[in-house]
């Protein structure tokens, strides 16, 4: 029984010894106090809130999943007069974004394509803030004659994004 004692106090004395140490280590490294968050880095760009200020035979698509908007202009005699388009780019991420590439593609017509003026407001280049938005202002102008013929002009503006 004198054997086994001695043995716990033995035991109980290395325990106390290494939580000591252990302890004394913690204490003397880690002194300040607060709370850390991790988030990781990212972006994810969203198309949304489309507005139309006018009656008109149009539709648009959005498409987020490969960075593009769509444009169905079933009827070009609509835009002799100037037309324009708002659509937000939203950047969900915490990271912002810089535009890398901005250009139309998909072009399918029946007018000559030197007749329809097309201008974006985000070009290449152009930063979206993290948790932010932006706004596409996309003006539209067909300098064709107004005829009988419905006229019609459908594209895409396609975005391509980088981190900064």
């Amino acid at each position: 029984m004198k054997d086994s004692l001695k043995y716990i106090s033995l035991v109980s004395v290395f325990i106390i010894l290494i939580f000591s140490v252990t302890a004394t280590n913690l204490l003397l490294k880690y002194d300040e106090n607060g709370s850390f968050k991790y988030s990781k880095e990212y972006y994810e760009i969203r198309f949304n809130n489309v507005k139309i200020n006018y009656d008109l035979d149009a539709s648009i698509k959005l498409n987020d999943e490969n960075n593009f908007v769509h444009f169905d202009l079933n009827d070009l005699n609509e835009f002799i007069d100037e037309k324009e388009f708002h659509i937000d780019l939203t950047n969900l991420g915490n990271k912002d974004v810089f535009v890398t590439n901005a250009y139309i593609s998909n072009i399918d017509t029946n007018v000559d394509l030197e007749k329809v003026d097309i201008n974006t407001s985000i070009s290449n280049g152009d930063r979206i803030s993290g948790g932010s938005s932006k706004r596409l202002f996309v003006k539209i102008k067909y300098n064709g004659k107004k005829s009988k013929d419905k006229k019609y002009f459908n594209f895409n503006i396609n975005y391509s994004f980088s981190k900064s």
